[in-house]
């Protein structure tokens, strides 16, 4: 009974080695996010800020995101995004028009800083949380975004329809089996 004990802490320590191993391959791949400056917060900060700091001022910043959204009696929304968290602010409509390029699938949007007030139950929307700019500047204009063509993805996808197709083959003849 030892013996097995022995092997199966051994196999763990493998196991935890091969795991820890795989993470910093992982983490070494990531791409590199540029780091925001002290005293600005990224979205995901904004989004889980204390709700105590109703009617505080922050800093956030972040890439300008899908288009310029017009909003009910004036002003519009800017999407921005930063690390995988994005969200919504309410701009002034003189502010809004220093954002030129908005990210998509083709473009890489205008990265911006903003200074606004944060509204935990904003009256003049509905009761929802925001942020209403008081200040955008523009840090880094956006441009073309590369998106090269990848054959094998269209291999893959070529690969995965013809297995769908053999599958549903076999499941026709099986079923026309039965009826028989």
């Amino acid at each position: 009974m030892r013996a097995s004990g022995r092997h199966m802490r051994r196999d763990t320590r493998v196991l935890a080695a091969a795991l820890l191993a795989a993470a910093a391959l992982l983490f070494a791949a990531a791409p590199a996010v540029a780091n925001v400056p002290a005293g600005v917060m990224t979205p995901a900060d904004v989004i889980e800020i204390d709700r105590a700091l109703d009617g505080s001022v922050i800093v956030t910043q972040g890439e300008a995101i899908g288009e310029r959204l017009r909003a009910h009696g004036g002003g519009s929304w800017v999407n921005i995004l930063y690390d995988g968290s994005a969200f919504g602010i309410w701009v002034p409509d003189e502010l809004s028009e220093v954002v030129e390029v908005f990210g998509g699938y083709q473009m890489t949007g205008d990265t911006i800083r903003v200074t606004g007030v944060v509204n935990v139950a904003c009256d003049t929307h509905g009761g929802e949380f925001d942020v209403h700019a008081a200040s955008l500047d523009v840090i880094q204009p956006g441009g073309p975004r590369d998106n090269p063509v990848r054959p094998w993805k269209g291999a893959v996808g070529a690969a995965g329809l013809l297995v769908a197709l053999i599958l549903w083959q076999a499941h026709r003849q099986r079923r026309e089996r039965r009826m028989l």
